[in-house]
């Protein structure tokens, strides 16, 4: 099919991802710029390292194949992964070996043996999405182990729906506008959405930044921040901070609701009408069910806030009209179910949940902005399954390392006992476990049991150079793909190639259909459409959905000319939309999907599960590491925290200059207060050793106010970068995951705890070795 962009003349290009939308400029026909797109409310800088990440030097130009593997054609010698060459081969000879590896693999043990869970946060787009095709691949095969949940809310997803009946995490979410209309208080808790606003999992047009320069500039309303250290949202809105211990604000919540029982603060007409278990809740809160109550007093010694700024914020707070935004990385800890849980229970008892604009919020701190919807036709994308008989194996997302050392082979989940998998080949693509996952060094002790690790990548990430084939993947600016933009989808955008993909690059989308000929299935997984034929599909079916709400839309050349369709319409019926309005206005009509249809204080299901480290209400349950712990901060005094970096999104632009300006002496920055750099005698820019159990890294210091003491901070997303690459070793770089321990936050989710982690800090007195994350592996053109 004809590339309509040879036909396209311009000296700029529509371009898209998860940062936003941008106009590529184009000077004697090279990309030279990146310009801001006028749709987007407040562009996203960090798209301006796009012309340098396009010619990276980390970037994968040819298909590899690591030198053992090729020889042997297949599985050989596993644990040189990350030690000897690779070898540039064809793309026939690179797709035959992955095939074959898929294919034997299935034959002889099933669909057990296939891990096809892509990261969520790489490519983008309703086509190419590396993780959408690799799934469709991998059912045409006959299954693959897939995860449940995700990194970023996985405990949330599992604990909200046994509360409230829906995940609530990703539903939509009440509107800026009825909160700035209606609240008095906003409450900041755990969230920092001056800095995950930037990115979307669709291009955003970053709208929320309007609503929070409007909530900043309303003078009747005072912002709260509730958090481990003083973050950018913090120092935006002016607020009032109040500094929790990390780990700790589920017992601060515990004591705040105390407060409001035993002063008959609370609403009870609330609680009478819309939530069941209050009475074994209150027994809790009042010691009668195990001996503690949990009163202010008892929250201020755990949580480390001052027993009467806690009183005064909780009648603050219960005295007038409040909203709570809820952030993801509380719940991201040991017994990370319950901090969801609890802020549910106390905003029950403040009884304004339902109120025009107020309760609590979950989504508004990451790129939802509440605005107007568009009245603008949704997209389909091709992922699905087009092969209805395939085994799909669902384990709980981040499980997947113990499931690869075999050590548990059975896993409680959410009421039901799973089998783990005996998995033997690993298909990634679209981001770096050894990035991402926690406790690196238990991966790489494990690593050797898989007999064939394939990566789809356009980097030379540490996972792809500890891989046995990799393919050369394109950037969205070097393929055709179509998307539309967050969370108003007020633009459908064409993605289209303004370069050629650099060295023999393709996108996921020829990749896997590549396999799948080798299977015989090319057909089947194509439908017989290319990417452009998939895009004027997609949007033609758009099309006519359209038409059904009386807008025109221009036909599909124009709209691939143009780059982008916008919609104006507005639907003026929902632009004060507020979660459960409609379960407060009618409860029984509107119920919830829980068993009781109301609000579960205490859930009669989990208490069937039993489970020691989940209970059935509300509760504080100690962390397996916390600064509480005396005896264990004697060694690791400091409670790491794994905050997202304002520079990149999560491990992507690491590689850029823009990583350049992030890093502090070639390394990750560790926020450290000056009292505990003057406990160790350290300056700014002095690069220090940390440590934990699991491990140990090198970073560079940066010394704020803005952490508190026995605090400390290194964002996550830095590239690993190992002394010795395949080997237990120092991360040179600043891997945050190196430190923090793999374990499930409770059998109710078993979602990761990165940020329960202690560990310790020292100035480093060793050989500072170059830092190689972004090197490219021994490279030979034959063997």
């Amino acid at each position: 099919m004809q590339n309509l962009n040879t036909e396209y003349k311009s000296e700029r290009i529509l371009g898209a991802n998860r940062l936003g939308i941008f106009w590529a400029n184009f000077k004697d026909g090279k990309f030279t710029h990146i310009s801001d797109f006028e749709g987007d409310k407040s562009p996203n800088i960090l798209n301006y390292a796009l012309p340098e990440l396009l010619q990276s030097k980390t970037r994968v130009l040819y298909p590899m194949v690591r030198k053992s593997y090729l020889q042997n054609n297949g599985v050989s010698k596993n644990e040189l992964r990350g030690k000897e060459e690779f070898v540039r081969v064809s793309w026939d000879k690179a797709l035959d070996l992955a095939a074959k590896a898929l294919k034997d693999s299935f034959e002889k043990y099933g669909a057990q043996s296939i891990y096809g869970e892509c990261y969520w946060w790489g490519g983008s787009g309703k086509i190419g999405f590396g993780r959408s095709v690799a799934h469709r691949m991998l059912s045409l095969l006959g299954g693959y182990v897939r995860e449940s949940g995700d990194y970023s809310t996985g405990a949330g997803l599992v604990i909200m729906p046994h509360v409230l009946g829906s995940s609530v995490v990703y539903d939509k979410p009440t509107k800026w506008k009825a909160v700035i209309k209606n609240a008095k208080n906003v409450v900041f808790w755990g969230t920092n959405p001056i800095i995950t606003s930037q990115i979307s999992g669709t291009p955003p047009t970053h709208d929320g930044y309007e609503c929070m320069k409007e909530l900043k500039n309303t003078k009747n309303i005072k912002c709260y921040s509730v958090d481990v250290m003083t973050n950018e949202t913090a120092k935006f809105f002016n607020s009032e901070n109040i500094i929790v211990r990390p780990n700790t604000d589920v017992a601060l919540m515990l004591g705040m609701c105390h407060y409001l029982l035993v002063n008959n603060l609370y609403d009870d007409k609330f609680i009478t009408t819309y939530t069941v278990g209050f009475d074994k809740f209150k027994a809790y809160l009042l010691g009668q069910s195990d001996g503690v109550v949990k009163d202010i007093s008892w929250a201020s010694k755990i949580c480390g806030v001052d027993a009467q700024d806690i009183v005064d914020f909780t009648k603050k707070i219960s005295r007038e009209k409040t909203t709570i935004l809820i952030g993801r990385s509380l719940q991201r800890a040991d017994h990370g179910e319950q901090v969801f849980w609890a802020l549910v229970a106390l905003n029950s008892m403040l009884g304004y949940i339902g109120m025009e604009g107020l309760g609590f919020e979950f989504s508004l701190g990451y790129s939802a902005s509440g605005a107007q919807d568009k009245i603008a036709p949704k997209l389909k994308s091709i992922n699905s399954n087009p092969n209805k008989n395939a085994k799909l194996i669902t384990i709980p997302s981040s499980r997947f390392i113990e499931a690869l050392t075999g050590e548990i082979k059975e896993l409680d989940y959410n009421g039901i006992k799973i089998n783990l998998p005996n998995i033997k080949v690993g298909y990634f693509a679209s981001g770096s476990l050894f990035t991402r996952h926690q406790d690196v060094n238990n991966i790489i002790r494990s690593w050797h049991k898989l007999d064939t690790v394939i990566t789809a990548e356009p980097y030379w990430t540490s996972a792809a150079k500890l891989s046995d084939i990799v393919f050369p993947v394109a950037l969205e600016i070097e393929r055709n793909d179509i998307n539309q933009s967050s969370n108003t989808n007020e633009y459908i955008l064409a993605y289209k190639p303004i370069t050629t993909p650099a060295g023999e690059s393709k996108s996921d989308f020829w990749i896997c259909e590549q396999i799948c000929k080798r299977w015989g299935l090319g057909e089947a997984f194509s439908e017989g459409k290319d990417e452009l034929g998939w895009m004027r599909e997609i949007y033609n079916e758009a099309k006519e959905d359209a038409k059904k709400l009386d807008i025109e839309m221009p036909e599909f050349n124009e709209f691939y000319q143009e780059g982008f369709v916008k919609f104006d319409k507005d639907n003026k019926d929902s632009e004060l939309y507020t979660r459960l309005s409609d379960f407060r206005a009618d409860p029984k009509k509107f119920a919830l999907n829980t068993p009781s249809g109301k609000i579960e204080l205490y859930s009669e299901v989990i208490a069937g599960f039993g489970y020691e480290d989940c209970p059935a209400h509300p509760a504080w349950l100690e962390p397996f590491e916390w600064l509480g712990d005396e005896e264990l901060t004697e060694k690791y005094p400091l409670h790491l925290v794994s905050a997202h970096s304002r520079y990149r999104l999560h491990s992507q632009l690491n590689n850029s200059v823009i990583g350049e300006f992030a890093s502090v002496a070639c390394r990750e920055p560790i926020l450290i207060n000056p009292q505990d750099a003057n406990l160790r005698a350290l300056q700014n820019g002095d690069i220090v050793r940390v440590f934990s159990a699991r491990g140990e890294i090198l970073a560079g210091v940066f010394i704020s106010e803005a952490v508190p003491k026995n605090v400390c901070v290194i964002c996550e997303g830095a590239w690993y970068d190992p002394e010795i690459l395949g080997e237990e070793s120092l991360c040179k770089h600043g891997c945050v995951n190196v430190l923090t321990r793999d374990k499930g936050s409770s059998k109710l989710s078993q979602s990761n705890t990165s940020h329960t982690t202690l560990v310790q800090v020292e100035k480093f007195k060793g050989e500072i070795k170059p830092i190689t994350a972004f090197s490219k592996p021994n490279i030979v053109e034959s063997i």
